[in-house]
């Protein structure tokens, strides 16, 4: 089924036209690969940079920043590849979920990523609940044997934080852990720190599982 829809949105979305588009490169085939999608500026660039180091990706607010899927990861010490793909936009979530998800079916085991990464804001609470969105793309590519996890972007510390956001997506997406995590401390205008940057060490080592054995 999934071959069929995606003959069927092939070339219809940027980005997306061939399974390559999500495809690892062969300098991941040693390392513990990561997809991350997410909506348009729920901070997936950002969060790359918190990983690999500042300047890794390209990061903005607003319009989509990344074309396609894009790998980082290659000259890093970290044995991880991170891939960085488009931000979901609300009008054509359903079309790019199904796209992402046809892709990923498409791919051969080398090329897969071992874990997705569903990157939200914590800030704007969109969980994408029902089918064609991320709850969906969670439970077709968990079938697939690649597992996801949610990570809260901007959030506050602490397993209590966003209890309600925590809870939504805890009934559209069963059994996914949740990370929360501020990849760039938030700074006021006397520069007092709003929000300490955070979790990014917590979200690897909830990651850790999923990924294979270094050497």
């Amino acid at each position: 089924m999934l071959g069929k829809a995606w003959g069927a949105l092939r070339g219809a979305l940027p980005g997306l036209s061939r399974s390559r588009a999500v495809a690892a490169p062969d300098w991941a085939a040693d390392r513990g690969r990561i997809l991350l999608v997410g909506p348009t500026g729920a901070g997936k660039s950002t969060l790359v940079n918190a990983v690999l180091g500042d300047g890794t990706a390209s990061a903005g607010a607003g319009a989509p920043v990344t074309e396609g899927t894009t790998w980082y990861g290659e000259a890093s010490p970290l044995p991880l590849a991170l891939g960085d793909t488009r931000g979901l936009e609300a009008a054509e979530s359903a079309a790019q979920v199904a796209a992402f998800e046809a892709s990923l079916a498409a791919l051969s085991a080398e090329r897969r990523p071992h874990l997705v990464w569903l990157v939200i804001n914590a800030e704007g609470g969109r969980s994408f609940a029902g089918t064609g969105t991320l709850a969906g793309l969670a439970a077709s590519t968990g079938a697939a044997g690649m597992p996801c996890l949610v990570v809260l972007t901007h959030a506050e510390p602490g397993a209590e934080s966003h209890a309600r956001l925590r809870q939504r997506i805890a009934e559209t997406m069963p059994g996914v852990a949740i990370a929360a995590v501020n990849s760039r401390a938030l700074v006021g205008e006397d520069g007092a720190v709003l929000l300490p940057a955070h979790g990014v060490e917590e979200l690897l080592d909830l990651s850790q599982p999923f990924l294979p054995e270094g050497p």
